[in-house]
């Protein structure tokens, strides 16, 4: 549970609006990585997750237009917040640590679920 200095506790992520706010697309930014290979939605370069050996391979594919990416030999894949968390190095079942680690990394606000009184 993460808390306020005071105690009070904040709201819970918001998962779907932060997933549609950050594209795959805003991480391979952060990532500085660079694409070898473009078809339609699909772009294919060196995998970020293992650290390919040659920067002009093209195992990691990423679907832009369904934020999903998929390395071909680590056999690493799935959505923004799972590479986030190949990134930071954080285990994939801590997803509030990997948005918020993911959140502060852009500059961006950490979308949240407001209860309802």
């Amino acid at each position: 549970m993460m808390y306020y200095g005071d105690n009070r506790r904040l709201d819970p992520i918001d998962f779907k609006a932060l997933k549609a706010q950050i594209s795959i697309i805003d991480l391979l930014e952060l990532f500085e990585w660079q694409a070898i290979k473009a078809r339609g939605d699909e772009v294919r370069g060196p995998c970020p997750v293992h650290g390919s050996s040659s920067p002009t391979s093209t195992i990691f594919a990423v679907s832009t237009s369904k934020n999903a990416w998929k390395c071909r030999k680590c056999e690493a894949g799935g959505n923004q917040l799972d590479l986030a968390a190949h990134y930071f190095d954080i285990p994939r079942d801590q997803c509030v640590r990997v948005a918020v680690a993911l959140c502060r990394e852009l500059g961006r606000e950490i979308p949240r679920i407001e209860k309802r009184s």
